[in-house]
């Protein structure tokens, strides 16, 4: 790339990425519900992160792992806060989409991944794949749930259903009693406690867990 190639292509970087953050200020703006602060701070940063980056150009681009989580927050495509010139450096990924398992939940009923994240799964077929979302005091943790497991196979990570809820534990088998199974819900505001292995009733098994997703 020639020097003036390399001073033109400079250029629409910096015009790409002032539209980015012209864009992320008008979403923001839009739902009073959002602030900058609180935004910064979910992204574990400091209070005035978002406001040096909108306004002052500094980081000039959002790292990857704060454009997912911040798209996730906003309810946008991550493609919205990526600029034009990083798309083309960065290869096409396979994306699939997953349905929410509660089918009562209005406001988020899809989430997009990239196929890569399941890779080393090992899953029944993609029709059984369902995400489930818990909310943490560290925030909201999306979890990739395979439905076609639908039984106890290994210690791991499970989801359940009590009394018309979705729960995710930590199954094994109990350590006094190997008639018995050993449940640790994935909150800490819930007791472990034993269930008979014969009516341990399982909704599916957990393959992926994070932020960084998408909605479609």
């Amino acid at each position: 790339m020639n020097k003036v190639s390399k001073n033109n292509f400079e250029y629409t970087k910096d015009i790409e990425n002032d539209n980015i953050r012209e864009k992320i200020k008008v979403i923001i703006k839009r739902d009073k519900k959002y602030n900058l602060r609180n935004l910064s701070r979910t992204l574990k940063k400091n209070d005035a992160y978002l406001q040096q980056y909108l306004f002052r150009g500094t980081p000039k681009i959002l790292p990857e792992e704060y454009r997912h989580r911040l798209a996730e927050i906003l309810n946008v495509n991550i493609t919205e806060l990526t600029p034009n010139w990083l798309k083309k450096c960065t290869p096409e990924e396979k994306l699939i989409t997953i349905k929410n398992i509660e089918t009562d939940s209005l406001d988020n009923n899809y989430i997009s991944i990239s196929q890569k994240l399941l890779f080393d799964s090992d899953f029944s077929k993609i029709e059984n794949l369902f995400f489930f979302q818990t909310n943490t005091d560290k925030g909201m943790v999306t979890t990739i749930v395979d439905v076609g497991i639908n039984k106890y196979t290994k210690p791991d990570l499970y989801l359940l259903h009590d009394k018309n809820n979705f729960f995710l534990a930590y199954i094994k088998i109990s350590e006094v009693n190997n008639t018995k199974m050993s449940i640790k819900p994935y909150l800490e505001t819930f007791y472990p406690f034993h269930i008979s292995s014969e009516i341990l009733k399982v909704s599916g098994k957990a393959l992926w867990q994070g932020s960084k997703i998408f909605q479609k």
